[in-house]
């Protein structure tokens, strides 16, 4: 049995690796093994990542306590960003976490990609993918195994990649958990590249939450006075001359007001991407509506500076109308009604590649959506400024917005890497 200090049967765990090997909830504090090191940014674009040179054979361990997950349930998810892949053989891997009693039926956890392909294995009871992995690409990937039903899942950013039945369960009773390596075919095995915000629950996770942990961005419900991320990346904001108000539209919300108000969430690796799809929503009641940015975006904090990409993606006209601006210059800027001054109004927009931008009001489409196209994003990280375009005006296309400050206050903000569909644009705005 395991002859560690003590053995845990741990709820929850995460490693955010931004700059540190401890666990959020310091249970399971890493050692860096052949000294890996950190980039900058990580998948969020604002902490780190854990960087892992294959060549090196850098690796984390945490040899106590000991993880606990046999005949159990679980869900590990984890951000990775491969520099290099080995390909060429089945049997030289890319670790990511492992932990192993021995090499025997169900005895030897190992969570890898093989040939390119997500792996699930206990050692005999294994699960292939069908995602085609490439280099220098992020991925969200989740391992999952459900006890009741003996069943692994492999989802990659967020939707299922395979799964496989009759599995396990995992039997190990002994073993540290490694990052970036295991015990199968070492020492072929280094990850090379980074990892980030590794998380664990002693559940299996069910579709619906892998795919938001994939894919809802940012989530500011601007309760507790606070600008806190409440989605799974953390990536809080920030602001100037603004101030909390207990009238939201979901409990507490956000008031701007006067000159250069506004709040900020920076870090957006998604929708700085070419064509990559997304969802923004937040509720809105304005005490002014002759113009104003709702949401502008842009490569650099400031809005705008040359050679920089900015873009007011939601405002208001100079008449009052909700206005969603164009990644694309043939397209003609979507416009909806007229708003109302001193009364709540749901506000999303979403875009795809195949059904190009939607606009909904109180959670109904309005007018047609543009025509398909693809877009040329900032190719970093981005910026979404609510409530202003700080340097951006005048040197960002505006379309029909109305680039000045906006007045009144802001609710439930929320930015997802993914298309939503009507019906899920509908549950949020009647919360």
């Amino acid at each position: 049995m395991w002859t560690g200090s003590y053995c845990q049967t741990a709820v929850r765990i995460f490693w955010s690796f931004d700059n540190t090997l401890q666990d959020l909830y310091n249970n399971f504090n890493g050692v860096g093994s052949n000294g890996p090191t950190y980039n900058s940014p990580g998948y969020n674009g604002a902490g780190a990542c854990l960087w892992l040179n294959q060549t090196l054979r850098q690796s984390v361990s945490i040899t106590s306590p000991f993880l606990n997950i046999t005949n159990a349930s679980f869900t590990f998810e984890v951000w990775l960003y491969p520099n290099t892949l080995y390909n060429g053989n089945p049997y030289t891997d890319n670790d990511i976490l492992g932990q192993c009693q021995q090499k025997a039926q169900d005895q030897c956890l190992h969570i890898i990609i093989r040939s390119q392909n997500a792996y699930f294995a206990f050692y005999s009871d294994d699960l292939k993918g069908n995602q085609v992995f490439s280099a220098q690409q992020w991925y969200h990937v989740a391992y999952i195994y459900d006890y009741s039903i003996q069943t692994q899942f492999v989802y990659v950013n967020g939707y299922l990649d395979n799964s496989h039945n009759s599995s396990g369960p995992y039997q190990g009773i002994s073993g540290a958990l490694t990052i970036g390596t295991t015990s199968i075919q070492v020492p072929n095995n280094f990850f090379d590249g980074c990892l980030d915000s590794i998380a664990y629950v002693s559940r299996a996770k069910n579709a619906s939450e892998v795919l938001n942990d994939a894919t809802l961005v940012a989530y500011l419900s601007f309760d507790s006075s606070t600008l806190l991320d409440s989605g799974p990346l953390l990536i809080n904001g920030t602001g100037t001359n603004y101030s909390y108000t207990s009238s939201g539209r979901v409990n507490a919300g956000v008031k701007l007001s006067g000159n250069s108000s506004y709040i900020q969430i920076t870090g957006l690796t998604r929708i700085g991407t070419n064509s990559w799809p997304y969802t923004v929503a937040v509720w809105i009641n304005p005490t002014k509506i002759t113009g104003g940015t709702i949401m502008h975006l842009s490569s650099r904090i400031d809005g705008a500076q040359p050679n920089a990409w900015c873009l007011p993606i939601m405002g208001l006209t100079s008449i009052g109308q909700i206005a969603i601006n164009s990644w694309n210059n043939t397209n003609v800027p979507i416009t909806g009604p007229i708003v109302q001054l001193n009364s709540w109004i749901h506000v999303a927009a979403t875009y795809s590649s195949s059904n190009g931008e939607r606009l909904y009001v109180n959670g109904s489409q309005y007018g047609s959506s543009s025509s398909a196209y693809s877009f040329a994003a900032g190719g970093v990280p981005m910026t979404v400024t609510l409530g202003s375009s700080l340097l951006g005006v005048g040197a960002c296309n505006t379309g029909t917005i109305q680039m000045n400050q906006y007045n009144g206050l802001l609710d439930e903000f929320r930015v997802y890497a993914r298309e939503l569909t009507a019906a899920e644009i509908s549950a949020l705005a009647n919360p």
